[in-house]
């Protein structure tokens, strides 16, 4: 398990929350800043319809005050979107982390696009950087579609409360409805603790109801520098918090790899 743990993410993965407050952005940033701290280039994507806090949240080092709608703005002008962003000018726009994680945050003037997904692919593409998006809690936006069409692992984030609990089925009723089985196939449903002293999930119950659905079930613990509210500093987590993220890292990249290891 230890070497399963040193694998790479792959080149993208989606973070979905279940329902609002579920821990999808601090769950993206974890991936991403330890993916950092192994020495790897990975950058965090505000992939929200209208602009989230995932900079806000993780930027901890440099906090840019410009973001994904001035760097599609500055990029290429070809209709096609071919052609490079400047390196000086993706990491203008870019805030980032003590880990190592560039963020490109959206700052909130324009709702998501097309074109501007597709000018992003292309320069994370050209820089062969890990990325790993946070969608909110939605997965029907127009805008993703380039996203989905490719096989890459959705880690669905659902908070340990039993009314959310009650949200997983239609969240991953959604999944269905848009990838069909193939998308449930590839979806590490994620159980983030949020309260020290709360509700208690019973994993075993829960991979054995959605056994043969997704592609397995990884928990987060309660961490309390994480419970805070404050900017995230990866070094603070607690230990656990760390080894649950290469936990969730690794079965990423598993699910990227076609490994079938299915809950």
């Amino acid at each position: 398990m230890t070497d399963q743990l040193q694998q790479a993410l792959p080149a993208s993965t989606l973070v979905l929350g279940a329902c609002g407050g579920a821990g999808a952005t601090t769950t993206a940033l974890g991936l991403a800043n330890t993916e950092a701290a192994r020495g790897g280039a990975v950058v965090a994507v505000d992939a929200t319809p209208a602009g989230g806090d995932v900079a806000e949240r993780g930027a901890d080092a440099v906090l840019s005050v410009s973001g994904l709608e001035q760097l599609v703005a500055a990029g290429p002008v070809a209709d096609d979107g071919a052609g490079p962003v400047a390196d000086d000018v993706f990491d203008e726009y870019c805030s980032r982390t003590s880990a190592g994680t560039r963020i490109l945050n959206r700052i909130g003037n324009q709702t998501a696009a097309d074109r501007e997904f597709h000018t992003l692919t292309v320069a994370l593409r050209a820089r062969r950087v890990s990325d790993v998006h946070d969608l909110g809690h939605r997965l029907r936006a127009a805008y993703l579609a380039p996203l989905l069409a490719t096989p890459t692992p959705i880690v669905l984030v659902v908070p340990c409360r039993a009314d959310a609990f009650n949200r997983l089925r239609s969240a991953l009723q959604s999944i269905g409805d848009t990838l069909g089985e193939p998308g449930l196939a590839r979806t590490v449903v994620t159980v983030s603790n949020q309260d020290a002293t709360g509700w208690q999930v019973d994993l075993d119950l829960l991979r054995e109801y959605l056994g043969g659905q997704v592609w397995g079930v990884e928990t987060i613990p309660y961490d309390e520098h994480l419970g805070m509210g404050i900017v995230i500093e990866h070094a603070k987590l607690a230990p656990e918090t760390r080894a649950a993220y290469q936990r969730v890292s690794a079965a990423a990249s598993a699910v990227a790899e076609g490994r079938a290891e299915r809950v």
